[in-house]
């Protein structure tokens, strides 16, 4: 079991100005404490030191000094459990007033701090420091907690949250009010609480709350009721900038953070983010205010915008999926299990055009066995880039973008250096944005996918027989074989993509006698001949569809999944950047 309680090399220690020394009681015994501006340096040795608070004491070279990472403290607090024992009154009559003072005092202060358990769930221990003296105590404590409120550490003071009490087993309310409000309650994090009543609650209230007046949005949810958050969010920092949502537009990056709390049936977001869904080990990163940008994709049906999405477009089998699920609600997350069966025994696969911008060969391939962990150096890089382009956006490809941009345009867009076009039968096409992972999938759908890369994994299955759609499926779940190493699938990394069906759904309408006419504004979908997109787990209808990937739009608080080797070093990463239990 790993707390963020460590052992630190002399070298590194000697590099840090020592901004306090006492001698304190730590863990029971007599220590040697020091504060740096990053770290609280424990010695627990024997050697006589001088018990003044001096700048100039350092720890000793001692292999035993153990360190607490300051960016990993939850909170401090006074602990008025253990009292001041040895007091001396000056009269037993007439007490002084610092006597006064001093007997609603303590000596004994507590800090929480993060504890690492199994399988990337963080909990928190309590540390308990004893001084001499209330006064000693109390200037560790103002010390502490001035360090933890500096705006450099971009720590959260105030959360909207918003809580989905109708998604996955619809339990958010009471995983918030018993899980995650004392945490923040303990971090002195105040939330202002929403329980939404309808679809689109989160988004009305997002258009007109001052957003000015918080430090971040907290969703209680699935990935439905951060898709709702997102678009809502995205939709007032566009209309307030002035950027229309047209056609390839390039959308304005909102300034604050979005923060996500596990209550849905995948939340392959949160798995992707943090490596479980636990509701405390999301809160723990909210509280710490780490931050990671993530990309985000833009969906138009042919030139008109539709969503923002950040997990995963779906095209043919999961596309399939998900509309059958939808009439089985009542099922619950099981409704997936069902669905997918009947949909693979069903094997259909469709006929269409795809066609794509290749990523550059500094963005890696989505085969080349890398994992987006914490401190992500791709992710670094491409924010880096995306930062020095977003000044200098080029659209003179299309000229002066407009809301009537033709198909004609487009189509010619397409031919540009670059773009690549294949046409075929598909069992599936994904656009995977990040991993995806799940429950049933610890790896994800795209292994190898970034959070902030810039850039779409994108997988073409072409039709093929159960038995080899079975054996793809099954190499998902494990981390020791490729899923895409079969001679019908192939993987790219691109920037934008296009699917074009091979044939347009119909425009029509229906007479008083049942025959189908054909009418402008209406659309009926021939199941037959074309499927569904799957689109961050909504239906979308329309097949042709237009995704364009943006660099790290939004930030998350969180900072990615930690490796396991890679606990006790980790820092808050640039790039995408009460409960003392284990259970």
């Amino acid at each position: 079991m790993e707390t963020n309680v460590n052992f630190q090399s002399m070298a590194a220690i000697e590099e840090q100005n020592i901004l306090m020394y006492s001698l304190l009681d730590y863990e029971n015994k007599p220590a040697h404490v020091y504060l740096t501006s990053t770290q609280i340096i424990i010695e627990n040795n024997n050697r006589p030191r001088s018990n003044d608070i001096s700048l100039d004491a350092r720890p000793s070279s001692c292999p035993s000094n153990q360190v607490i990472d300051l960016k990993e403290i939850i909170a401090v607090r006074a602990d008025h459990k253990s009292p001041i024992k040895d007091r001396k009154v000056t009269s037993p009559n007439k007490p002084s007033l610092l006597q006064e003072e001093k007997s609603s005092g303590t000596n004994t202060f507590s800090i929480f701090v993060i504890k690492r358990v199994a399988k990337h769930r963080w909990r928190h221990k309590k540390c308990l420091f004893v001084c001499r003296d209330y006064g000693t105590c109390q200037i560790w404590i103002e010390k502490l907690q001035d360090i933890l409120r500096s705006p450099e550490w971009k720590r959260p003071k105030r959360l909207l949250v918003f809580i989905n009490p109708f998604g996955g087993k619809k339990k958010a309310v009471k995983i918030f009010n018993e899980k995650v409000r004392p945490l923040f309650e303990l971090a002195g994090i105040y939330s202002e609480v929403i329980i939404t009543k309808r679809q689109y609650h989160a988004r009305d209230v997002i258009f007109d709350y001052d957003l000015h007046s918080v430090d971040g949005l907290v969703c209680v949810g699935g990935d439905g009721t951060f898709s709702e958050l997102l678009n809502g969010l995205l939709d007032r920092v566009n209309a307030e900038a002035g950027v229309q949502q047209i056609f390839r537009h390039t959308p304005v990056s909102p300034s604050v953070r979005i923060g996500i709390i596990p209550a849905g049936s995948t939340d392959a977001i949160v798995y992707s983010l943090v490596g479980i869904n636990d509701p405390v080990t999301s809160a723990l990163q909210i509280i710490l205010g780490d931050s990671i940008g993530m990309d985000v994709t833009a969906l138009y049906k042919k030139e008109e915008f539709v969503k923002y999405t950040v997990t995963m477009s779906g095209y043919g089998y999961y596309g399939d999926l998900l509309k059958e699920s939808e009439t089985l609600r009542w099922m619950g997350p099981k409704r997936y299990t069902w669905s997918g069966f009947k949909t693979f025994l069903a094997n259909k696969a469709y006929e269409g055009e795809v066609s794509f911008l290749l990523a550059s060969e500094e963005d890696s391939h989505p085969r080349d066995h890398t994992v987006c962990y914490a401190g992500c150096e791709k992710c670094r890089k491409a924010g880096m880039r995306s930062e020095l382009t977003s000044s200098s956006q080029i659209e003179l490809d299309l000229g002066a973008a407009s809301e009537g941009l033709s198909a004609h345009r487009r189509a010619n867009f397409m031919l540009k250096d670059g773009w690549h076009h294949v046409k075929g039968r598909f069992s599936a096409i994904n656009l995977v944005t990040i991993s995806c992972r799940c429950s049933l999938s610890p790896q994800g759908m795209s292994p190898s996918s970034h959070l902030g890369d810039g850039c779409m994994d994108l997988i073409l299955i072409q039709d093929c027989s159960r038995l080899d759609y079975l054996r793809h499926l099954a190499r998902i779940p494990d981390s020791r074989s490729d899923q895409f190493d079969f001679d019908f699938i192939q993987v790219y990394r691109v920037k934008e993509f296009c699917f074009q069906p091979a044939t347009e759904p119909e425009e029509c309408f229906e007479d008083s006698g049942g025959c189908a006419m054909k009418k402008s504004g209406h659309t009926r979908m021939t199941s037959a001949s074309n499927s569904c997109w799957n689109c961050d787990g909504e239906v979308f209808d329309h097949p042709s569809l237009y995704i364009q990937v943006h660099c790290q739009l939004i930030k998350l608080f969180g900072r990615g999944v930690e490796e396991s080797n890679r606990h006790d070093s980790l820092q808050c990463p640039t790039c995408c950047s009460a409960y003392d239990s284990d259970k």
